[in-house]
């Protein structure tokens, strides 16, 4: 793939724990331009970045919170470098996975840019995946403790938050290119005597931020719903029906190989 543009951002600290982690986002903002404004903004105020995640009264001065990620992908395929995988970008916010919080210290963050649902979804771009496929193969060679398990969505370690990359991201075709995976549901016996303990039980297996409590409660329907966005986008209820349960215990049956 082409050579990355630099575009430093001064909007990073040191790790504290070794890379096994790669979190891909949407940008979510109007375009390119702005998103790489923002992630290398060192003194953010909320008049520069005007948009629906914020109310019309807001003062233009008021203080945004400093983020920033290793990479971003605009929609012609160009990757700029942001911060060095090294060091500890500022992509997840609050978010976990695995039981662990510290989801930055842990993960490479890669932006792409699009709209996102604040901007009706757009398409990503065919030459944008074929980019973000070959920066994954290049990452997954630096770091050989990288594989195709260890690449989620930024709603898979936020579920109650956030939404992104969301349910037009086309995981089957990072999948079919070796740096994602794509369950096929399976035909075993299902526990339809405590259904939702089950799927509790593979939800936090799997790694989303979930306790076993035996009845669907907040956390565990948002963790239903980015599972459904991620490899069931078609259904995104929060039911637990035999194909998500199905789906569930083929993506934990592949995690557990």
């Amino acid at each position: 793939m082409s050579r990355y543009i630099p575009k430093p951002s001064p909007n990073f600290d040191a790790r504290t724990r070794p890379i096994d982690l790669v979190v891909l986002h949407y940008t979510g903002m109007q375009n390119a331009d702005i998103a790489l404004a923002r992630l290398t903004d060192p003194g953010p105020v909320a008049g520069n970045y005007p948009g629906p995640w914020q109310s019309d009264d807001v003062e233009a001065d008021a203080p945004l919170v400093r983020v920033s990620t290793h990479y971003v992908v605009d929609e012609a395929g160009q990757v700029y470098s942001l911060v060095a995988e090294e060091h500890r970008a500022w992509h997840a916010g609050v978010a976990s996975w695995e039981g662990d919080g510290d989801i930055n210290a842990r993960a490479i963050g890669i932006e792409i840019v699009n709209g996102g649902h604040d901007f009706d979804l757009p398409d990503f771009t065919d030459a944008q995946i074929g980019s973000v496929i070959a920066l994954l193969k290049e990452i997954f060679g630096r770091w050989p403790q990288l594989n195709a398990k260890r690449v989620v969505g930024h709603s898979d370690v936020a579920p109650a938050r956030k939404a992104d990359p969301g349910e037009k991201f086309p995981w089957r075709r990072l999948a079919d290119a070796g740096v994602s995976f794509w369950p096929r549901p399976t035909s075993d016996e299902l526990d339809n005597d405590d259904p939702i303990s089950a799927a509790q039980q593979q939800l936090a297996f799997i790694g989303y931020g979930v306790t076993q409590t035996g009845y669907a409660d907040e956390a565990t329907r948002a963790a239903i719903v980015a599972f459904q966005r991620r490899f069931r986008p078609s259904d995104l209820s929060g039911h637990l029906d035999e194909e998500t349960r199905r789906l569930l215990a083929a993506v934990a049956r592949i995690i557990k190989q």
